[in-house]
């Protein structure tokens, strides 16, 4: 006698809540807010702000903070057409935020940390954030650009890996200390730890151990180096030599080291020159201001 068809079904339903791996449907898990909130948004022209209800006139804040920035870094960046959802989670005790590209969004974390500058820390957030937002951009121009219609926006949170990590956040520093009227690379604190090591160590640490990190001896963030080193290149004369990095990754990202290749062409220079010319300026100097 045949299995009945309608056993096999009954049989699937079982097996299926009986499984009990785990299913993601987005490449990233993040926000612990409770289910209870109610939601709000508000929207501007390049912005939809999603915040919680409770949080009040502070999302409308926000999302001032962010036209004003995206206004500002066309001073720093092309003018692209931009459109971006920005989610704020306030039941948090974390200050931070990042942007992400597949689904293309905004975080933020907007709770102020202890160890505060003298700005605002909407504006020093919205400022800093919205330098990732142009940084990702930028690399949807040319090959990339023509792949991200393609594969989607996959494809340029790809590419974006060959950009160094100081050289992602070092620009974003440079912004909000150069945009705003404070800003982390402002700050003696913020230099300290790096004047340090080129003042005290005689001979530098070399750049991957920078870059690396290291078990046995203290390494200052990306943040701190990347600073140095993209306000040091600015500082020879071309203020588009950043964005030549970005339009030379984003239409050859098969060359696997777009950034020196790009340095190089336009100013003679390897990412580890970078480097040793920046701090041997800091150690000398105190670096960049």
């Amino acid at each position: 006698m045949p299995f009945p068809f309608r056993y096999i079904r009954i049989l699937l339903v079982i097996a299926i809540f009986l499984y009990a791996g785990d299913l993601y449907a987005q490449y990233y898990n993040t926000g612990q807010d409770p289910a209870s909130i109610r939601w709000k948004q508000v929207k501007t022209e390049h912005f939809t702000v999603i915040y919680p209800e409770d949080y009040g006139q502070r999302g409308i804040k926000f999302a001032k903070e962010l036209d004003s920035a995206s206004s500002k870094l066309t001073a720093l960046f092309p003018s692209f057409k931009l459109r971006i959802p920005v989610v704020l989670h306030s039941y948090t005790t974390q200050s931070n935020g990042y942007v992400a590209w597949a689904p293309k969004r905004m975080e933020i974390y907007p709770t102020p940390e202890q160890n505060t500058i003298p700005l605002d820390p909407d504006r020093q957030l919205s400022t800093h954030e919205m330098t990732h937002v142009y940084q990702m951009l930028s690399l949807r121009q040319g090959f990339s650009g023509i792949m991200s219609y393609a594969l989607g926006e996959q494809f340029t949170g790809i590419v974006s890996v060959l950009l160094p990590m100081w050289l992602l956040e070092g620009e974003a520093v440079f912004a909000e200390s150069w945009l705003t009227p404070s800003g982390r690379g402002r700050t003696p604190s913020f230099r300290k730890q790096l004047k340090a090591i080129s003042v005290e160590k005689g001979k530098p640490y070399k750049y991957d151990k920078i870059l690396n990190d290291s078990y046995r001896d203290f390494i200052p963030s990306y943040y701190e180096t990347g600073y140095q080193m993209v306000t040091w290149a600015l500082g020879r004369g071309d203020p588009q030599i950043w964005n030549k990095v970005m339009r030379f990754t984003s239409n050859e990202p098969f060359t696997i080291n777009p950034v020196n290749i790009s340095l190089m062409r336009n100013e003679r220079l390897t990412k580890k020159r970078l480097y040793n010319a920046a701090l041997d300026t800091l150690g000398k100097s105190g670096g960049a201001r």
